[in-house]
């Protein structure tokens, strides 16, 4: 799959794919997720949506470097294809693929949108920071499978959680 897509990405279609993985890049999305949480904090006057972010990026950040130091697993261009090979390349979960799930989860549970445009928020980012980094050959398709499962962990333990309900109107 890896050399399909390195032989099949025009330079148009590669900006595009770079433009998804930039959703899952933590450095981005967690400090949106936490302007916007601060923001509602301040305005509801209580502190539970700056903890669900606080919470939401550190649980994620943990498991994923935990994960990845522990597969010890390296990407399609560089390091070894063996899962715990010691390589000190660290590609197994893709972390930008599960913070393209848990961030915008947490933006979609704190915004007062339409059911709908919530959903959109909650669920495609994730999917098109799977697609890029696949295909622009970052990570290898398991390693954007196990980022999207621990993703999608996450987002449902998220759901479980007895956090107030975001305030409309």
């Amino acid at each position: 799959m890896r050399d399909w897509a390195d032989a099949h990405r025009p330079h148009w279609l590669h900006t595009i794919l770079v433009g998804f993985d930039l959703l899952g890049q933590r450095g981005i999305a967690l400090p949106l997720v936490l302007v916007v949480a601060a923001v509602l904090s301040i305005r509801w006057r209580t502190p539970r949506p700056l903890a669900l972010a606080v919470v939401a990026g550190a649980v994620n950040s943990v498991l994923i470097e935990v994960l990845k130091q522990w597969t010890s697993r390296g990407a399609p261009h560089h390091g070894s294809i063996a899962m715990f090979s010691g390589d000190p390349a660290v590609e197994y979960p893709s972390g930008h693929v599960s913070n393209g799930l848990v961030y915008y989860a947490v933006l979609a549970f704190l915004v007062a949108w339409p059911p709908v445009a919530r959903a959109v928020l909650r669920w495609l980012p994730g999917v098109l920071v799977f697609v890029g980094t696949t295909y622009l050959g970052w990570h290898w398709l398991t390693d954007s499978v196990g980022g999207y499962l621990l993703g999608l962990l996450q987002v449902l333990l998220l759901t479980r959680l007895r956090w107030p309900h975001r305030e409309t109107g």
